[in-house]
């Protein structure tokens, strides 16, 4: 029998079906389903990393990431994030911009600067950052970041992990952290020298670790937070920061504390948001929080703004920097949270920005002596 034969007759069936109530309920379930699942970024492409170079030796050149899509808003929102957090200006509009404004201040500064995709599919953008940066000394850094693909929203651990998860997991990394210290204690307590340390040095060590086990980050354990967090293809990994201070630190074989999970052992502790694009499970709208997030606005309805503020878990001290779009001069802010309100006020003019959450907006005021303009932001 021929093929086309073979198929007729499926053909004639489904054509059939598709009259009856129930493929009608069928399909238009499965359009509404699909018209969500694009709506929440399903369907989104994966993003375009390209490395943007500072240095006339392509081997020894300073390399930062610059993020193509083709939705502009959200290269722009994730690029907007990256520049402000690590140089405190705002992104080149294109590619070809490259890092010609960055100042050679901040390059003396930052000597060794690159980074590496951990994760970039229509789900999640997920980078690491690392480099040394120089001020009374020199120190190394590692700062982990993750978008949302589809909307280039900053991820946080509070997007990602319920109340409950969050809890669960600080006591899971406290307790990797606590036996990484009691094991390393052990290990110098046995033997007179370890590493070519001498006695006077190993005590110290000891000292500074049980030092550690004793203070170790209560804050950290009462508010649940889990430390940098870099998502990974199959897992998220935790980092806390090392006992040691920058003078002790030769001594301090430990270091940066670790603690590396697969995605499916944390699927208990996600959110709706976390499993969908952590484990591509399910729909689930964004979290509506302001808080860790670029967020676009106006000043008096006609000034375009953006601003990045930090995450924020708790009423503290806050500090952001925003900028006109119009000017591109990064404008540093400073102040407080507290019972909801957000007050800032710039370094050097001294106008003052108060402003209150509404869902994902940020609505309030721009204040300089007399003159009082509304306000704005949100992502």
């Amino acid at each position: 029998m021929a093929a086309s034969a073979r198929i007729a007759p499926r053909r004639a069936g489904l054509k059939a079906h598709m009259h009856g109530p129930r493929l009608r309920r069928g399909l238009v379930a499965g359009l509404l389903a699909a018209s969500l699942a694009w709506s929440l970024g399903a369907s989104a492409a994966t993003l375009n990393v390209l490395p943007l170079s500072h240095g006339a030796k392509a081997a020894t050149a300073q390399k930062f990431p610059f993020i193509q899509s083709d939705d502009g808003r959200v290269a722009a929102r994730i690029n907007h994030w990256l520049f402000l957090e690590i140089f405190e200006m705002p992104a080149p509009a294109r590619a070809t911009g490259g890092l010609r404004e960055v100042n050679d201040q901040a390059w003396q500064n930052m000597p060794d600067l690159g980074y590496t995709v951990l994760r970039n599919d229509t789900r999640v953008l997920s980078l690491r950052i690392d480099g040394e940066g120089c001020g009374a000394y020199c120190e190394s850094f590692t700062y982990p970041h993750a978008f949302d693909a589809a909307t280039g929203r900053h991820l946080e651990a509070d997007d990602l992990f319920t109340p409950q998860g969050l809890q669960a997991l600080t006591r899971k990394i406290d307790a990797n952290n606590t036996a990484t210290l009691r094991k390393e204690i052990a290990a110098l307590q046995k033997t007179k020298t370890k590493g070519g340390l001498t006695t006077e040095d190993r005590d110290a060590v000891i000292g500074l670790y049980e030092d550690c086990l004793s203070r170790w980050d209560a804050a950290h354990r009462t508010t649940g937070s889990v430390g940098r967090m870099a998502i990974e293809a199959g897992a998220v990994r935790f980092s806390q920061d090392r006992c040691s201070n920058h003078a002790s630190r030769a001594l301090d074989s430990v270091g940066e504390f670790s603690t590396r999970m697969p995605v499916a052992q944390l699927k208990p502790w996600l959110t709706g948001y976390g499993r969908m694009l952590l484990l591509g499970e399910g729909t689930a709208a964004a979290p509506t929080s302001p808080f860790g997030q670029v967020l676009r606005g106006t000043i008096d309805g006609r000034l375009p703004v953006t601003m990045r503020l930090p995450s924020l878990s708790a009423d503290g001290p806050v500090h952001a920097t925003y900028f006109y779009d119009r000017y591109r001069e990064p404008i540093s802010v400073s102040g407080d949270y507290r019972d909801g309100v957000l007050t800032l006020e710039e370094s050097e003019s001294k106008a003052r920005l108060r402003l209150r959450a509404e869902g994902s907006t940020l609505r309030g005021e721009w204040r300089q002596g007399p003159k009082t303009l509304p306000l704005v932001l949100a992502p």
